[in-house]
């Protein structure tokens, strides 16, 4: 299970999200040490805007498709992950006039992370996120997320 928090400055809104993930789906050893992994993840999230207008608040519905690099040291795995996934929202408006052309999304993300403790089961990390609908209804102005999370693996 996995939380996190992250906020995009440019429209002042602020994402709480929790997530399902699944781990090495797919697994490739490239060396002792290197891993690719193909990985899931099935999220839900709040968007709050940090003004107080109408359309305050929206929900978010995301499936994602996970590549993660890392590289098994002695204590920890640091890593480098990227996704492209499917998101739909609950509304097209938020912040107060910041609208998105359509409910359905598309979300690219890059992040950085570190699993370590028993069996690497504690993560932490940092991604970036950008929501837009490709072009496919106008508006598309998009919305860029920076997110901290934490992940523990049962």
């Amino acid at each position: 299970m996995q939380g996190g928090y992250g906020g995009d400055n440019d429209h002042g809104v602020e994402k709480y999200e929790i997530a399902a993930r699944w781990d090495d789906i797919v697994q490739w050893q490239l060396s002792s040490r290197f891993t690719l992994s193909l990985d899931g993840e099935v999220n839900v999230a709040n968007w709050r805007a940090l003004s107080n207008r109408p359309s305050s608040q929206l929900m978010e519905y995301g499936i994602s498709p996970i590549f993660r690099l890392g590289y098994a040291a002695e204590f920890a795995t640091p890593f480098i992950e990227a996704s492209v996934g499917l998101r739909v929202l609950g509304h097209t408006e938020i912040a107060g006039g910041h609208r998105m052309g359509s409910a359905f999304q598309f979300s690219d993300m890059v992040g950085v992370g570190v699993a370590f403790g028993k069996a690497r089961r504690l993560t932490i990390g940092y991604r970036f996120q950008h929501l837009s609908n490709a072009g496919i209804q106008e508006p598309n102005p998009g919305v860029n997320f920076s997110m901290g999370y934490i992940r523990y693996r049962f």
